[in-house]
């Protein structure tokens, strides 16, 4: 007869996880499950110590849970597939021969890849492939302040965040660097309306709607928003290259991988025939 896991009963009436692990008892086992065991010595050291109680007893029940699921899935599925199902001796073989073949691959392409990337193969790679760097969303430069309602800088801040001049500029960076609660020019780098959303407390839609004014200024109930926008690009024209490098970068390193692992493959076949490892044999003939 099956045995049952009460452990939401039992944890509960379990002072703290320390004092749990520190009973004297006849038995190491925490749990059980058909017969297969959870042993104390499995779980106790998975508790970092001086974690409080709560904390504690959830991290003990959550690994008892999972643990406990575990094989009762497994009990059901022994129980209730068909015979022909539950034979995974071939799936096994198959999972074991991928993941070799997957290490082997990782381990051929990660010594033998050139992770070198001129501007020339860049700028040559973007414009033979502008149409897959085609922006869903504008993308912009900006300068963004968030400064408190009640600060005394804000007229200050509102006659100098649309500048484009370097002294105002300085003034300005002077300026908020002590009394804004977060000045950003996002390096100077190019950044997603979506991005730049996130610090604002308005919607995507009203952003994006600004964009085209070269401004924007908003607030909530405790602070005012000011953005001035440097540059813009909109959605549906072609991403820049600074802005796309990553994109770029990854789809040439792609590029040379399936490279070297066709290489590979060519390689293998070769050297299989080569030291009559791979043998066909001639269907045809009686």
């Amino acid at each position: 007869m099956y045995k049952r896991l009460f452990f939401y009963l039992l944890i509960p009436l379990v002072p703290t996880a320390c004092s749990f692990f520190s009973l004297k008892t006849k038995t190491d086992v925490v749990a059980e499950v058909n017969k297969k065991q959870l042993l104390l010595s499995d779980i106790e050291a998975l508790i970092p110590p001086g974690l409080p109680r709560e904390d504690s007893l959830a991290m003990l029940n959550q690994y008892i849970n999972t643990w406990a699921l575990a094989h009762l899935m497994e009990a059901k599925a022994q129980k209730e597939l068909p015979k022909e199902q539950k034979d995974v001796s071939q799936s096994l073989e198959e999972y074991r021969r991928s993941l070799l073949v997957y290490r082997y691959e990782k381990s051929y392409v990660e010594t033998r890849i050139d992770t070198l990337i001129s501007p020339a193969e860049l700028q040559k790679t973007y414009l033979e492939n502008s149409e897959i760097f085609t922006l869903s969303e504008p993308i912009v430069k900006a300068r963004y302040v968030k400064i408190a309602l009640s600060s005394p800088y804000i007229e200050r801040v509102r006659s100098l965040y649309r500048t484009k001049l370097i002294e105002e500029t300085y003034q300005l960076e002077q300026m908020v660097h002590n009394s804004a609660e977060k000045y950003d020019t996002y390096n100077d780098q190019w950044i997603s309306a979506s991005t730049l959303s996130r610090d604002l407390p308005i919607s995507l839609d009203e952003t994006i709607r600004s964009i085209d004014r070269g401004y924007l200024e908003c607030s909530d109930n405790f602070f005012v928003y000011f953005v001035s926008y440097i540059d813009a690009t909109k959605a549906g024209t072609i991403g820049p290259l600074e802005y796309e490098e990553m994109a770029i970068r990854n789809l040439i390193l792609g590029r040379r991988k399936q490279d070297l692992l066709k290489n590979l493959e060519k390689e293998v076949l070769e050297e299989g025939w080569r030291t009559e490892q791979l043998k066909v044999y001639d269907q045809n003939n009686e």
